[in-house]
C-alpha cells in the first residue's frame, strides 16, 4: 500500500512539473512573438504598462492587442498591420532648422527603387533632434501589398532629450521580395497622427522611381521626370 501511495505522488509531481515547464515555455513564446506587448523607441512594453513620452502625448499605455492607447484621444494608436520582416531601417541627422515656424511634419521625397527584390526608399523629414546634433531613437515599420508600401516610424519624442528643430534622413531597405510593381502603385509615409502622406513615386515597366527623378523611359527614347506621382516625358 505505501508503495502505491508513494508512486501516486510520483505522477502528480510528474504532472505538475509538465503543466509548469508548459506554460513557462507558452510565457517564452509568447514573449518572443511579441503578443501583448507594444514596441516604441528601443524598449518593449506589455500589456498595460505606461509608455512615458510616446510621441509627446500622456499617459499613454499598451493595450493587450498591441495598440497604444493615449487618454487625450478616443483614437487608438495602432501598427496592426503593420512589419519590420527584412527591413533594414536606418536614421541620421542632417542639419538644424533655424526658423521654429518650420517645424511642421514636413515630408521630402529623396529617392525610391526597385532592383533584385530589394525596395529602397529615403526621405527627409522634420524632427526635434539634441543640441549636439543627435536624431531621435527610431523604429521603422511597413505594409506591403500589391497596391501600396506604407511607411511608418515610431519617434522618442522625449521632451527632456530632443529639444532643437531640425531635418533627419529616414531609409528604408526591404529585401527579399518577389513583387510586380503596378503603374499605379504608391509610397506613403504614415505620422504620428495616422495620416497618410504620399511620397510621390512613379512605376514604369515595373521599374520604380523616387519623386523628382529624372530617367530614359524603356518603352520610347524619350526623357521623363517623376513628379508627384505622374510621370511626364519629353521626346529626344
Amino acid at each position: 500500500m505505501g508503495k502505491i501511495k508513494q508512486r501516486n505522488w510520483l505522477i502528480i509531481i510528474t504532472i505538475f512539473l509538465v503543466i509548469v515547464s508548459g506554460a513557462g515555455l507558452f510565457l517564452s513564446i509568447q514573449q518572443k512573438l511579441s503578443f501583448n506587448s507594444c514596441a516604441y523607441g528601443e524598449n518593449v512594453y506589455r500589456s498595460g504598462d505606461d509608455i512615458p513620452a510616446y510621441n509627446g502625448r500622456d499617459e499613454c499605455k499598451c493595450n493587450a492587442d498591441g495598440t497604444i492607447k493615449c487618454n487625450d484621444s478616443t483614437d487608438e494608436l495602432t501598427y496592426s498591420g503593420y512589419s519590420s520582416q527584412n527591413l533594414k531601417f536606418t536614421y541620421q541627422y542632417i542639419n538644424f532648422l533655424t526658423d521654429q515656424a518650420l517645424l511642421t511634419e514636413e515630408v521630402e521625397s529623396n529617392s525610391a527603387s526597385y532592383i533584385n527584390g530589394v525596395l529602397k526608399v529615403s526621405f527627409e523629414r522634420n524632427a526635434l533632434c539634441t543640441n549636439d546634433e543627435i536624431a531621435p531613437t527610431q523604429s521603422g515599420l511597413y505594409e506591403l501589398s500589391s497596391e501600396d508600401l506604407k511607411l511608418s516610424i515610431m519617434t522618442n519624442t522625449d521632451a527632456t532629450k530632443y529639444v532643437a528643430p531640425c531635418k533627419i534622413l529616414n531609409s528604408f531597405e526591404i529585401s527579399g521580395l518577389d513583387i510586380a510593381l503596378d503603374e499605379n502603385f504608391q509610397i506613403y509615409y504614415q505620422s504620428d497622427n495616422g495620416n497618410l502622406e504620399s511620397l510621390g513615386a512613379c512605376v514604369e515597366d515595373n521599374t520604380l522611381y523616387g519623386d523628382q527623378e529624372v530617367f530614359k523611359s524603356k518603352k520610347t527614347s524619350s526623357i521623363c521626370i517623376c513628379k508627384v506621382g505622374t510621370i511626364s516625358c519629353k521626346e529626344l
